[in-house]
């Protein structure tokens, strides 16, 4: 039986909040399962820790829902708050943690195929971009492992879903709408409009604009200025990945775009999003920064009006 027939049947998920509220730490479990979730946001995670409930072996995933990173200790509370002191990691807003039930602690194999399981997953899903440090490696496992392990990873799926962790959900691709076939009209019949010229890269800015574009790696964004602020225009482009040299006030402004929800995936396109909207920043240098977590980007260049191309 598939993992995805295995989330077919019908289940029960309870979700418990020993400290209360509905964004703190929750723990996720069904009693027909093995598998537990603890779900926190990192803040919370120095009072977790301190309770013990991160003590035993289990798997884990740090995210902010555009990047993800997965690991797996004997204490993960240990090595969560590690991650925690490192500033490159402190993309990371939540932290998913698939324990073993009380009684039913997982060992260290179950760990680090669950490791590389998720890890997997989440690449094929491709909703985040998955950073990873060493590849996890596929364990060797017997036959009956491996089919204990199927289970157990399903479950596992399935309550980390509904712990509100939605990065192994399949991003769907866009289907091609079939084109109706259209009747020949007469040149004749034709609206003058219709026959204008069409032009290729014209201006999106207001009139007596400058508009500019930035280049850095694969990413590529436009934006201009309006008074005192410096305007990036919808549909560029924002790399989901952060360079240890950024420093604290571009992570801050980077949390607070990906949690906006105005950031489209790019179907294909993994290490990078697409603003649905326009923002403006305080600075060019600032906007560069954020649009490209580096420190050092290049700046922003001028667009060449005569790159326009105009089709008769």
């Amino acid at each position: 039986m598939t993992m995805d027939a295995l989330h077919d049947r019908p289940s029960t998920t309870l979700v418990h909040r020993p400290y209360g509220g509905i964004s703190g730490y929750r723990l996720v479990s069904d009693r027909a399962t093995r598998a537990v979730v603890h779900a926190f946001p990192m803040t919370d995670l120095p009072r977790v820790a301190a309770a013990g409930l991160l003590s035993t072996p289990g798997a884990y995933v740090m995210t902010d829902f555009g990047t993800a990173y997965f690991g797996e200790s004997r204490r993960p509370s240990r090595r969560l708050s590690e991650h925690a002191a490192d500033p490159a990691k402190s993309f990371a807003r939540a932290a998913f943690v698939v324990c073993g039930c009380e009684g039913a602690a997982f060992d260290k194999l179950l760990g680090v195929d669950l490791q590389y399981r998720l890890t997997r997953r989440a690449l094929d899903a491709g909703a985040v971009a998955v950073w990873k440090g060493a590849n996890p490696p596929s364990p060797d496992l017997t036959d009956a492992e491996r089919v204990t392990h199927d289970r157990i990873v399903a479950d596992a799926i399935r309550l980390l879903h509904d712990a509100g962790c939605r990065i192994f959900d399949q991003v769907e691709q866009p289907r091609a709408v079939p084109s109706q076939p259209e009747e020949a009209a007469p040149e004749a019949n034709a609206d003058a409009a219709d026959s204008g010229p069409m032009a290729i890269g014209v201006a999106t800015v207001p009139p007596g604009s400058e508009e500019y574009e930035l280049r850095y790696g694969g990413l590529w964004a436009r934006g201009y200025w309006a008074g005192d602020k410096f305007v990036v225009s919808s549909g560029s482009e924002v790399r989901t990945t952060t360079n240890d040299s950024v420093c604290t006030l571009t992570r801050s402004r980077r949390d607070e775009l990906f949690a906006a929800g105005v950031l489209s995936t790019i179907p294909g396109v993994r290490d990078r999003r697409r603003l649905a909207v326009a923002i403006s920043f305080a600075s060019a240098s600032i906007a560069a920064k954020v649009l490209a977590g580096a420190h050092t980007t290049g700046g922003w260049a001028p667009r060449d009006p005569s790159r326009a191309v105009w089709l008769p």
